[in-house]
């Protein structure tokens, strides 16, 4: 199959779960399939990283943009009420990269394109091709989550307008494809809403599991950690609230215990935790794995959020425990208390952590349980199967 593959960003480096699963997913359908990928310029690096994805046998057009990452202006906030789209969309409205997508369809022969969040389904245009959308959240969910968590009364009014355009947004797109795949199907049943339940297919993110494989020998004792993209507001809410909150009641029982915060563009509120000599923030990183081999315990503490948690999968692939939230391990078929531990209100969160700590015997076998998971059910090469059969599907309905 000839496959336009259109995302918002160049799925290298590794940094954050959206990029993980483009780049997971385009390095296993490009196995047997010619795929072109159609990407923005968000960062000063991409153009050095667009070999990483030649590498898969994928031919790459990256556009230009003049502020890298987009940024959100007077002119973005203005157009997004006139359009009526979301803020976070509209800046990713870039004109240059609508003009490119036209260019590609005018003089290049494709059998399906792929739409890779909302960000890229605002430039849908109707032809003959078969197209797929595919949502990482539902962002709807994720505004509606901020909205009812904050308490300032002029945030609240911001987060609710956004979860109201993306509601909107969600509704008016998603019938426009022929296919909408989402991560989980808790997501999916917000999807149904707009599509017939045939048209809407869950795709679960999954882990390179040759990749993430357990290793012990660089562990730390009573090491804690959390990775995630950090100018994401659900992670730099996650690891506030566990540092503020959480931390503080492990420390009674464990005093040596120490939380190391993994993530590019750390905020100044997370900066300012590591003043605490147990905090730890590294900034971006070149290699997440070698941060996982020394954690003890990987923790999730998140309270806002949507989809399903890559990190988690590699956590798991690694063999680590992981305590997360009911939020933070949302959508993935995983048991409470064999392949991870739940925990929400702080004081539970911390005994779960400390319990983990203080009983290596139990530690390692939630660690083997969740390995054994990810590698029957999350392995990139399996989901990647099921994607592809939808291409198939659609092309062969059209």
């Amino acid at each position: 199959m000839k496959i336009l593959f259109l995302s918002p960003t160049l799925p290298y480096p590794l940094t954050d779960g959206g990029r993980i699963r483009v780049f997971n997913l385009l390095k296993q359908i490009a196995i047997e399939n010619d795929v072109t990928l159609l990407a923005l310029e968000t960062q000063d690096s991409d153009k050095d990283s667009i070999t990483n994805i030649q590498d898969l046998d994928v031919k790459v057009h990256l556009v230009e943009n003049d502020t890298s990452p987009p940024t959100i202006s007077i002119n973005t906030i203005i157009s997004s009420l006139i359009n009526k789209k979301p803020i976070t969309v509209t800046r990713y409205d870039i004109s240059a990269y609508k003009q490119k997508f036209k260019e590609l369809l005018n003089t290049q022969s494709y059998d399906v394109v792929h739409y890779e969040m909302l960000h890229t389904a605002q430039f849908h245009v109707e032809t003959d091709l078969p197209s797929v959308l595919s949502l990482q959240n539902v962002d709807s969910a994720i505004w509606g989550r901020l909205q009812q968590e904050t308490i300032n009364p002029f945030y609240k009014l911001a987060y609710w307008t956004q979860f109201r355009a993306f509601k909107q947004y969600e509704a008016t797109l998603c019938p426009l494809f022929n296919v909408v795949t989402c991560t989980s199907d808790i997501d999916a049943a917000e999807f149904h809403q707009y599509c017939s339940d045939n048209r809407v297919v869950v795709i679960p993110n999954g882990v390179d599991v040759t990749h993430f494989s357990p290793e012990t020998t660089s562990q730390a004792l009573a090491h804690l950690i959390y990775i995630g993209s950090m100018d994401w507001f659900p992670n730099e809410d996650a690891v506030t609230f566990f540092s503020k909150e959480v931390l503080p009641i492990i420390q009674k029982s464990v005093p040596d215990v120490r939380f190391t915060i993994v993530g590019g563009n750390p905020s100044e509120r997370i900066l300012q935790l590591a003043k605490e000599e147990a905090i730890e923030v590294t900034g971006r990183v070149p290699e997440i794995k070698p941060y996982f081999a020394k954690a003890t315990i990987f923790v999730v503490p998140l309270r806002i959020g949507s989809g399903t948690r890559l990190k988690i999968l590699e956590a798991l692939a690694m063999g680590k425990a992981v305590v997360s939230t009911t939020v933070g391990a949302e959508g993935l078929s995983l048991q409470n208390r064999e392949e991870i531990i739940i925990a929400d209100e702080p004081v539970n969160f911390a005994e779960e952590v400390v319990r983990l700590l203080t009983i290596p015997s139990l530690r390692n076998e939630i660690g083997k349980n969740g390995r054994k998971k990810v590698e029957q059910e999350y392995d990139w090469r399996n989901i990647a199967e099921k994607l592809i059969g939808i291409y198939e599907s659609v092309i062969s309905d059209n």
